[in-house]
């Protein structure tokens, strides 16, 4: 080693040494930034990248070796052989160029082999240039310093380009790969040169000035500057472009993986890394197809046999015409959405997304959608669906549930308190339910339960679902009871599941009507009914515009004097194809269709129309039901029929049934307070039949009580009945009330009623309904005409 120093500070210029050093170390320098650029490269990219590389790489080793030989001092002439010179220019680019090819190859002894051609290449140089160098004096090698300079050159090259390649990610060891690349060069240039010994001796030839040979040093370090200039150029460049790229890369929100034809991976993004919980390092440049699915597989917990399915799955993505799209669901609930392009020269690009929050947001809303918000059960457009999928599985069957009292509920505690009730419902309805059966809230307070199970288990369930609802519920601070009502129908294979759900809502009606809390079995003809019902319906809706309804007048005497005092109003309707259709029929289907209203407003005016055609002192009983009773339409339809036709109210009498009067007592009571302000006379009619009560006679200030037809009828024969008849008339007679009895048929009735002191009787035995014809001759038979003057003399 001493003598190699003593070679340089002895023998050379140190200026022209310094020159040299600096011009290998930015050689050796971009020579690294070249090859690691090199090395990421396919194809065509990476022999353009290799040309560069060998070009600047082998101009700079160049450089560095004919400026120090130009600095070597021997102190006799010295000269260079032009060609030989040259074609030592050539050597290096050329044999660093294979050098750098070989090395730039996915084999791991790739970059070591590679490096060690381009050390030889760096002596093939050296001694090339060596031999165009001419001196007056006889040349000497010395053997160990001569083998010494080979092994350096190649061992520290090789070093060199396994520690960029293998390395490079990391600052420092690029660093030290420059290193070893300089010291590679230099090691070989100066131990080389003190293997070279000079005995002076006079030789012709043609030997240069040291002055020019000084200018021509400089010349070429300029030269060589700018050459390693440009590799520095073009790597920065490239790099700047590439940093660009990279920090785009690293910041999509989408991972991104590139495949070369070869299988290899050309890129990956860190996103690729995040996605996949792996460390920085875990998936490189470089790396295998396989290699990447394994680490990937592994990470996530995955057996050999789902890592080859998926190695398999993305060599038939690589291989299809078109991008391949799925959706891959991890073990810990992540789903991430994966697309893999084909590319034309061979290779893919494969993209990743986590989808995972988006499918999420999916599910909830697709939950929101068929799922009801407040009970958590399935919602009305779920039960359509399910209605239309499960007949076709076999037997279905439907309970349809609806709440007892629930409006009073929320009426009287508010809607905060029936929202919790309808939660505590549906948890008890859960609660109940088999594997395969379905709860649905439907809307307010109505519930649904499909099942496919024989008729004996819903029958079964509908028990415990009413016993259920019957349980109080604890609501702080309330205490509520309610029940519920309950329809089942069932369809089977075959049938048509068209009218499934009204043939449950018919049973559903049924349980109301039969005293609620309880269910009922659809049976045989209720859907007939129900259509029979629906056209009377559609037909009660043109009656009053095409005048179809008439009023019938059955008139009512004064006992024992059997004058006639008034007539009750009865409705008939006079249908064009079933004729009379007496009120018992198309009653109640007008009450439960709304147009009750618009009737009643109709025998209302007709009424008061006729009353005005008759004598002062008769008077006209009009029957109201409870429906009209609610609503305060019906004291502004008579106040007008009244001031239209000029009826005095004292003339016109409203009954109303017991019934009526005991629900809704509250509302009820405004409404007959209002009508005995308008003047008119309230009578309860069919008393005795339903619940009233002495408090309810004091509440309402009833003007009559009209004695059931079914107490007169059996009065003569029922001693009970009898018993009745004489409390009510001598109740009424101690609370003032007026008394009226109905059904009276035959005489020993009339007589009795008279003796127990009856004021009105009306029945068969007295007159039947007449038609408003006969009722007018009746009155103009019966009633004596009285002349009535006004002020002017004139008769009115």
């Amino acid at each position: 080693m001493m003598t190699v120093v003593e070679c340089i500070v002895g023998q050379h210029n140190l200026w022209l040494v310094l020159m040299a050093a600096i011009i290998c170390a930015a050689g050796s320098s971009a020579m690294v930034r070249l090859f690691l650029r090199a090395a990421m490269a396919d194809s065509l990219e990476k022999m353009a990248w290799v040309v560069l590389l060998a070009f600047v790489t082998g101009a700079s080793i160049w450089c560095v070796h004919f400026i120090a030989m130009l600095g070597y001092e021997p102190g006799l002439p010295v000269g260079f052989d032009p060609v030989l010179t040259i074609v030592s220019l050539l050597v290096a680019m050329i044999g660093s160029g294979i050098g750098f090819l070989i090395a730039t190859d996915r084999s791991v002894a790739a970059p070591a082999i590679g490096g060690a051609v381009v050390g030889l290449s760096i002596v093939v140089m050296h001694y090339t240039g060596m031999l165009a160098y001419r001196v007056e004096g006889i040349v000497s090698w010395d053997q160990s310093y001569l083998v010494s300079s080979i092994l350096i050159s190649c061992t520290l090259a090789a070093a060199s380009l396994q520690v960029a390649l293998r390395l490079g990610g990391e600052r420092h060891p690029a660093h030290l790969a420059t290193l070893l690349f300089f010291l590679s060069i230099i090691g070989l240039h100066f131990t080389g040169m003190t293997a070279f010994q000079v005995t002076p001796m006079h030789v012709p030839g043609s030997f240069s000035n040291p002055e020019a040979l000084k200018a021509l040093a400089f010349a070429v370090a300029c030269v060589g500057l700018v050459i390693v200039g440009a590799g520095f150029a073009t790597s920065f460049i490239d790099t700047k472009a590439r940093a660009t790229a990279s920090y785009a890369l690293a910041n999509m929100t989408n991972g991104l993986t590139m495949v070369s034809a070869g299988g290899l991976i050309t890129l990956v993004n860190q996103r690729v890394h995040t996605l996949f919980h792996m460390d920085k390092d875990a998936l490189k440049i470089g790396m295998t197809l396989e290699n990447y699915v394994t680490v990937i597989g592994r990470r996530a917990g995955w057996d050999e046999a789902r890592i080859g399915r998926v190695l398999s799955n993305h060599y038939v993505w690589m291989g299809a015409g078109a991008t391949t799209r799925v959706e891959h669901l991890f073990d810990d609930g992540r789903i991430l959405s994966i697309a893999c392009q084909p590319v034309a020269k061979g290779g893919a690009i494969l993209t990743y997304e986590d989808i995972t929050e988006a499918r999420n947001g999916q599910k909830t809303i697709a939950h929101m959608a068929f799922h009801d918000a407040l009970t958590g059960l399935k919602n009305r457009r779920m039960f359509v669906q399910a209605m239309e999928e499960m007949p076709q599985q076999g037997r279905v069957t439907m309970l349809m549930i609806d709440l007892d009292g629930f409006k009073g509920v929320n009426d009287r505690l508010g809607h905060i308190v029936g929202d919790e009730l309808l939660r505590q419902i549906a948890m008890r309805l859960k609660d109940l339910l088999l594997a395969g059966e379905m709860a649905f809230r439907l809307g307010g307070d109505e519930f649904a339960v499909l099942l496919s199970a024989p008729k004996e288990r819903a029958m079964a369930l509908a028990q415990d679902i009413t016993t259920s609802a019957a349980i109080p519920f604890e609501i702080d601070p309330h205490v509520v009871a309610i029940g519920c009502s309950i329809g089942i129908a069932t369809v089977l294979p075959g049938d048509d599941v068209s009218s499934f759900q009204q043939k449950a809502d018919l049973a559903l009606y049924a349980a109301k009507n039969s005293g609620r809390n309880r269910f009922e079995v659809y049976r045989e003809g209720m859907l007939e009914e129900e259509s029979v019902k629906r056209l009377l319906e559609q037909d009660l809706s043109q009656a009053i515009a095409n005048e179809q309804f008439e009023l019938w007048y059955q008139p009512l005497f004064t006992l024992p004097e059997r004058t006639l005092a008034g007539f009750e109003a009865l409705i008939r309707w006079r249908h064009p194809a079933r004729g009379l259709v007496p009120p018992s029929e198309f009653i109640p289907v007008a009450e439960s269709s709304g147009l009750i209203s618009s009737i009643g407003a109709w025998v209302i005016d007709e009424a008061c129309r006729h009353a005005a055609s008759w004598p002062d002192g008769i008077y006209v009983s009009i029957n109201v039901s409870a429906i009209q009773l609610r609503s305060p339409a019906l004291v502004s339809q008579l106040n007008q029929a009244l001031a239209r036709h000029r009826v005095a109210p004292r003339r016109i009498e409203i009954e109303i049934t017991e019934t009526a009067m005991v629900e809704h007592s509250a509302q009820i009571a405004l409404t007959i307070m209002a009508l005995r302000t308008l003047g008119v006379r309230i009578a309860m009619d069919d008393f005795g039949t339903g619940y009233s009560s002495l408090a309810h006679l004091r509440e309402f200030k009833v003007d009559r009580i009209k004695i059931d037809r079914s107490f007169i009828a059996v009065s003569g024969t029922d001693a009970g009945a009898a018993a009745i008849v004489r409390a009510i008339m001598s109740m009424a007679r101690e609370l003032s009330i007026e008394t009226t009895a109905e059904g009276i048929e035959q005489e020993s009735q009339l007589q009795d009623l008279q003796e127990l002191g009856c004021g009105t009787g009306q029945g068969y035995l007295l007159g039947r309904p007449l038609e408003v014809s006969a009722a007018d001759a009746l009155v103009r038979d019966l009633v004596p005409v009285t002349t009535v003057f006004d002020d002017r003399g004139l008769a009115v």
